[in-house]
């Protein structure tokens, strides 16, 4: 097989890229030459379903050799130039998370800073509202997110510690009591006076 022409010499494309027409078309090895991919990440890309850029050009039979447009791969190294940025941008932002103290560090050191507490049900328990939006602690429609200081926090978390202690002593008292009457519902029934009828 005769080896293929080049539409422009490899030194001319490498000085004239940038003032090239899109529509100039390119050998494998000169599209390889301007990506920086290997012969087998080409053919791995075109593999694939559906088939990854930079796409050759339609051709009319099957059998016919493969031409590249320029255009083709300056799309593709726009999209890769994309990528990268996207790709340093979430990296960015996770080391910065990363950096980012959570909620127990948060409360083991003296700041000034608020953090994002959600006040769960009527007693507002206040917990770590990052832990209600991992799921691991179940927030309701009604519940509250705040940002809080520290001491707004401790004074939130008293609160609601005062509160469950007063309902749990309510809950005791009330169960005191209905035993109390069972008893003496029983007592009064042995001797034929039930304590609650008139």
């Amino acid at each position: 097989m005769p080896k293929r022409t080049p539409a422009i010499p490899d030194d001319i494309l490498r000085r004239e890229v940038g003032h090239l027409s899109d529509d100039v078309l390119l050998l494998p090895a000169q599209l390889i030459l301007l990506t920086g991919l290997t012969v087998g990440q080409l053919k791995e890309r075109q593999r694939r379903k559906p088939p990854q850029p930079p796409l050759p050009e339609a051709r009319e039979k099957r059998k016919q050799a493969v031409w590249y447009s320029l255009g083709a791969v300056r799309r593709f190294r726009v999209e890769r130039a994309e990528q990268a940025a996207f790709k340093a941008e979430v990296d960015a932002i996770m080391a910065k998370k990363r950096g980012t103290p959570g909620f127990s560090a948060w409360l083991a050191t003296s700041t000034p800073d608020p953090w994002p507490i959600a006040l769960l049900g009527r007693g507002r328990r206040p917990v770590d509202a990052w832990s209600t939006i991992r799921g691991e602690v179940q927030m309701a429609r009604s519940d509250r997110i705040e940002w809080l200081t520290q001491d707004e926090y401790l004074d939130a978390m008293a609160a609601w510690v005062e509160a469950t202690r007063v309902a749990l002593e309510r809950e005791a008292g009330a169960k005191l009591a209905a035993s109390r009457l069972l008893e003496l519902n029983a007592r009064g029934t042995r001797r034929g006076d039930p304590i609650g009828r008139g």
